[in-house]
Parts: structure tokens; C-alpha cells; sequence
């Protein structure tokens, strides 16, 4: 990594990507209120650091500590690579990173990640699809209160299930490995999984650790929401909040279940498609689409690629045993 042909590359690479993906280009000639996409700009540094601190507070719980400033570029990468791979295979670079620089073995990390990235999605689908009652589709108090309470319910599942038993990577590390005993790649799979799954129950049986991811995840929710309803009002239109996040986040579980690198369009097509339903006209939606990518997608994308820049140039600390738990 700290080649420089390697890491010159690779940026190059990103920055092509984003500036390809995002075209600022476009959204520069929409002429839309600056004041108000400053503002949503400004509130990428918030994302990022309400990221870093949601990892450092699961780091922590699995026994291996880490400073904000330690994992900021971390996750600022990590999100960078995740929109660039299909369905978000970058990931296994912010454990081999993990692993490099700070000796965390694979089995806590993955963990990590799984959590971020699995929860996060899970109760992203939930809520989003409970705020769409009332603003996406019709429906009376009792509806849009029985489906805020069935996303309560159903975002706690992950929790409830490993209460009562139900792991999912142990049971898979079951079938790789029943009896322990293997050894190669098989075996080296199993050791992983059990160790991952040791450290998943860890996360989720712990209330307080709990109750800091759906904080802060909460947090990240709200303050994207709100920088797609600074982006309508920056073209003179108006929606909720709530809309505002049942149609952003909808488009994003789009774009995840696509399983291509930064939705390719299908996270655009639902959101502008969500927005005209909300009442934002067609032309309007179109154009916010093209702001949020240049107001959220490439800022985020350029601190990725600046904390690929620096991590890359940096020393790396000498490598744990990857299986370690």
C-alpha cells in the first residue's frame, strides 16, 4: 500500500469514479439556493463522525479500542469503497486495514462490519418504509402508528434473536466445520465464523452498546434526511422531514439490493421517482437527485480517497494472527 504507483493508482482510479458517477458538472448548472446546499456539504462532517464513533464504541466492546481520530479515515474509506463495489465487497479491505494497522484480527472485525453494515441496512428498510406510511402512500393515524411500531419491533429483532439463541454465523460454521476438526480453508472459514459469531453475540447482548448503535444510527439517518430536504428546498420546493427520509431511504435500499457499485441509477431512479410522488415536480426531482449526488455522494467520495491517500502513505503496524479471537 504505501507504493507510491499503488496508492497514485488507485486514487486516480476513485476520483474518476466519483467524478464520472456524481457529474458536478450538471448539478453546478441547475441554479439552485448555494446557501441552502452549503449547509448539506457542512453536514457531511457530522456523518462521518457520528460514523467513527459508532465503530469505536463496537471496536471497544469487542476488545479492541480505537481513537475517532484513528477511525475516521477508516470508515470515510470504507464507505467510499463500499459504493464503488457490488454490494459492498469493499468492506474486506477495512478488516485487512484493521488488521494491518491496528493488529484487530478478522473475527472482531468482521463482526464490526457485519453490524454496520447488516443492522444498519435492516433498520434503514424499517423505518423508511414506516415514515413512507402517511407521506408515500395514503394512510390513516391508526396505520402510520401500527407501522411505527412494528419498525420499533422488528429493528430490536437482531437483539432479541441472539437472546434466545439465534446465530446465524455460528449455525453456518456448524455446517462448514461440524466437528472442529478441519483443517485448510474449510477450517480456517469455521475458525472465522465461530469467532465472529462469539463476538456478534458479544455486541448484541450488550444494552448499552445496543442502545449507542441505534443512537447514533439514528443520528446518521436524520442528518441525511435533512440534507435531501435542504436540497429540495434549494430548488424552491417543500417536503418533510419524514418524506424526506421515506424517500431517501427507500431509494438507498434500492440502490443496496441492486448490488451494483453506487446503485447504478437504480437508487437515482426511485428517489427522483419518490420525490414527484411527494409532490416535488419531475424537473425538480431530477435535479435533486443530481445535487444529493454532488452535495453527499462526492464530498464523502473525495474524503474517502483523501483517507486512501493517507493511510496509504502511513506505517503499518505488524500484522496479527488473522483468526485470532
Amino acid at each position: 500500500m504505501r507504493r507510491w504507483q499503488v496508492w497514485v493508482t488507485v486514487s486516480v482510479v476513485l476520483l474518476g469514479l466519483l467524478i464520472w458517477r456524481t457529474r458536478p458538472w450538471d448539478a453546478l448548472a441547475l441554479g439552485a439556493d448555494w446557501r441552502a446546499l452549503a449547509i448539506a456539504v457542512v453536514l457531511n462532517l457530522v456523518v462521518i463522525v457520528a460514523w467513527a464513533f459508532r465503530s469505536q464504541r463496537l471496536m471497544a466492546s469487542v476488545g479492541h479500542p480505537l481513537s475517532i481520530t484513528a477511525l475516521i479515515p477508516l470508515v470515510s474509506f470504507a464507505n467510499t469503497v463500499n459504493n464503488l463495489t457490488p454490494a459492498s465487497a469493499g468492506e474486506a479491505a477495512r478488516a485487512l486495514l484493521l488488521q494491518r494497522r491496528h493488529g484487530v484480527p478478522y473475527g472482531p472485525s468482521t463482526a464490526v462490519i457485519a453490524v454496520e453494515r447488516l443492522w444498519a441496512i435492516w433498520i434503514m428498510a424499517l423505518t423508511a418504509a414506516a415514515a413512507a406510511l402517511g407521506t408515500v402512500f395514503a394512510a390513516g393515524p391508526i396505520v402510520i402508528a401500527a407501522g411505527w411500531v412494528a419498525a420499533a419491533a422488528g429493528v430490536i429483532a437482531p437483539v432479541i434473536a441472539t437472546r434466545v439463541g439465534l446465530r446465524p454465523a455460528g449455525w453456518l460454521a456448524g455446517l462448514v466445520d461440524p466437528d472442529g476438526r478441519r483443517g485448510g480453508r474449510r477450517g480456517r472459514l469455521a475458525a472465522l465464523l465461530r469467532s465472529t459469531d462469539a463476538h456478534l453475540a458479544t455486541i448484541l447482548s450488550s444494552p448499552g452498546v445496543a442502545l449507542s448503535f441505534l443512537a447514533t444510527t439514528g443520528l446518521i439517518f436524520v442528518t441525511t434526511a435533512t440534507q435531501l430536504w435542504l436540497v429540495v428546498a434549494s430548488l424552491g420546493d417543500s417536503i418533510s422531514l419524514v418524506a424526506a427520509w421515506a424517500a431517501l431511504g427507500l431509494a438507498t435500499v434500492a440502490g443496496v439490493l441492486s448490488a451494483l457499485p453506487f446503485g447504478l441509477g437504480a437508487a437515482d431512479v426511485v428517489l427522483a421517482g419518490l420525490l414527484v410522488v411527494l409532490g416535488v415536480p419531475a424537473a425538480d426531482a431530477g435535479a435533486a437527485t443530481l445535487l444529493v449526488r454532488a452535495t453527499v455522494t462526492l464530498p464523502l467520495g473525495l474524503a474517502g480517497t483523501a483517507s486512501w491517500i493517507a493511510m496509504s502513505r502511513g506505517t503499518d503496524s505488524a500484522a496479527a494472527p488473522p483468526l485470532e479471537t
